[in-house]
């Protein structure tokens, strides 16, 4: 790794920590807050919290479609990860709040926030296990402080204060693997598409679940003008900036240091109430803050000999809360020149080669396309490149591909180029020569004698950029571009064997239609997997 790659990472997880941290803080404020609501003005606690799940989603979700709503819509169509938030929000976000709150029915919020801790326990254990090493020396001293400064906070130094029933000691083990589900779920989304779409798809996902369970509107609430003030206060400073705040240092410290900094909760839950709520601070508050503010600078230095794994946090320089697909917005596209003709081929070379790969050989055949066809489609104005200024590519792409950026082929405008493909809005002349294929869209020829639909081909993206949502940007450009064109839908087939494509046209939206043999103007017949996308 180079000396670049390191500084940033280590200013990645200086942010994590103090995001982190932030996030802690706003969620010991938002205990406040409900302490407040439950205690002074009886709000029930399932009303509360389907309310405070339901606004945050909501302000979450204005947020990401006012923000980037293409990297939104993305997102929802990348199956993987919309099902990993999915999980987030049921297993972390609202099996967090549930358990939590049933568990200190049973007990007490001292010993629910104990037991809820020992999910650092989980976390250390599943980290150490997937990526096979012993548990650091930092990390053992940093769960062991934590503990016990959340044990002297929360119980006052009494270990008579934990003898719980089976029923709280059953929620608080369900609390303990909430947070560690917490914290570890949403890694490779976080670092997909950042914390505020992934935040705000598992939060609408809890927000709707809690909905149909607690029923909330069935409950007698009295909300007076107060009441909102607070509710309004919780849910932006509590819900939004807390799980907007911790989530970032989740991806940018990694999950275990974000699952110990986590701890400071429980002391600014102390802060904050003694000085709103003039809630008196015992010698076993300040004893537990010492513990656990220790924790937190010995956690924060880093080990010389420490090997960065996926969940010591993200190395990559992205723009805050985003994450490597929400670039899609600093893409751009336009008509290639003959002027990219060289920008053009070297970006299909790398398509050709990835196709190779797979396994995938036409023997005999010339290269697909050729130079030739390259140049009539360049001609036709069919050829679009996908680029982005330098500058950006460096921080967008791979970082241990980070030295080959120079490398990568520039346009004629002094951009780099990263995706090609090729939309023709006059169709494909092969395709109505093509046996096999059951289209959706049955009419192949507008009244005026211009084709309903729009072919696209060709689409290759550079191995440094793949991965980033580059290709669902180049689908997203080919609609866009259809339908200004007044096309009813886009074709296109692939090889049977090329799977990743499959996949990325149907996580798009686009149907497969079969297959479908192509005949040539010589008659040479290609077997290839048809698909088109409804406008």
């Amino acid at each position: 790794m180079s000396s670049q790659q390191s500084s940033s990472s280590a200013g990645h997880v200086g942010r994590g920590i103090l995001f982190t941290a932030i996030g802690a803080c706003c969620w010991g404020f938002s205990g406040t807050c409900a302490q407040l609501l439950t205690s002074t003005y009886g709000i029930p606690v399932s009303w509360l919290i389907t309310v405070r799940m339901c606004a945050g989603a909501s302000l979450f979700l204005v947020v990401c479609l006012l923000k980037n709503w293409r990297s939104f819509r993305a997102a929802l169509r990348d199956t993987r990860s919309l099902l990993h938030m999915i999980i987030f929000g049921l297993l972390g976000v609202l099996l967090t709040q549930f358990s939590y709150i049933t568990c200190i029915s049973y007990t007490n919020a001292g010993i629910g926030t104990v037991l809820e801790r020992l999910g650092l326990i989980i976390i250390l254990f599943y980290i150490c296990i997937t990526v096979r090493r012993l548990p650091r020396v930092r990390e053992a001293l940093g769960v062991l402080l934590a503990l016990a400064g959340v044990f002297l906070i929360a119980t006052h130094g009494s270990f008579e204060a934990l003898a719980i029933p089976p029923e709280g000691l059953f929620w608080g083990c369900m609390t303990a693997v909430a947070m560690a589900c917490y914290t570890l779920i949403p890694v490779k989304p976080l670092a997909k598409w950042g914390s505020f779409i992934v935040t705000g798809i598992a939060m609408s996902t809890a927000g709707i679940t809690s909905a149909i369970m607690l029923q909330p509107w069935n409950l007698d609430v009295s909300v007076s003008s107060e009441v909102i003030i607070v509710v309004a206060v919780m849910v932006v400073v509590g819900t939004f900036a807390a799980y907007l705040f911790y989530l970032q240092g989740v991806r940018d410290a990694g999950s275990m240091r974000a699952g110990l900094i986590g701890c400071l909760e429980p002391v600014s839950a102390i802060v904050i109430s003694a000085l709103w709520l003039h809630t008196p601070v015992s010698l076993f508050d300040i004893m537990g803050t010492v513990l656990i503010l220790s924790m937190v600078a010995l956690t924060t230095q880093k080990d010389k000999n420490e090997v960065h794994d996926k969940f010591s946090g993200s190395l990559r320089d992205v723009p805050l809360f985003q994450g490597s697909a929400s670039h899609l917005g600093y893409y751009e596209t336009h008509h290639a020149t003959s002027a990219d003709l060289n920008a053009f081929t070297e970006v299909i070379e790398t398509g050709r080669r990835f196709v190779a790969e797979l396994g995938i050989l036409e023997p005999g055949e010339k290269k697909y396309p050729s130079e030739r066809r390259i140049m009539r489609a360049i001609d036709h104005g069919d050829a679009y490149v996908v680029t982005m200024d330098a500058s950006a590519a460096k921080t967008a792409l791979n970082d241990r591909e980070a030295s080959i950026v120079d490398s990568v082929a520039v346009t004629a405008d002094g951009k780099r180029a990263i995706g090609a493909f090729s939309l023709d809005m006059n169709g494909d002349p092969a395709y109505v020569r093509s046996i096999g294929a059951v289209w959706t869209d049955f009419s192949d020829s507008h009244p005026e004698g211009e084709s309903e639909y729009a072919a696209l081909h060709w689409v290759s993206v550079i191995p440094e950029a793949r991965r980033s949502g580059v290709g669902m940007f180049i689908l997203g450009e080919a609609e866009r571009m259809a339908k200004a064109a007044g096309k009813s839908c886009i074709r296109a087939d692939v090889y049977e064997g090329n799977e990743p494509m499959k996949k990325l046209l149907e996580c798009y939206g686009f149907h497969p239609c079969g297959k479908i043999i192509l005949r040539n103007s010589l008659g040479k017949e290609r077997m290839r997997s048809a698909y088109e996308l409804i406008l």
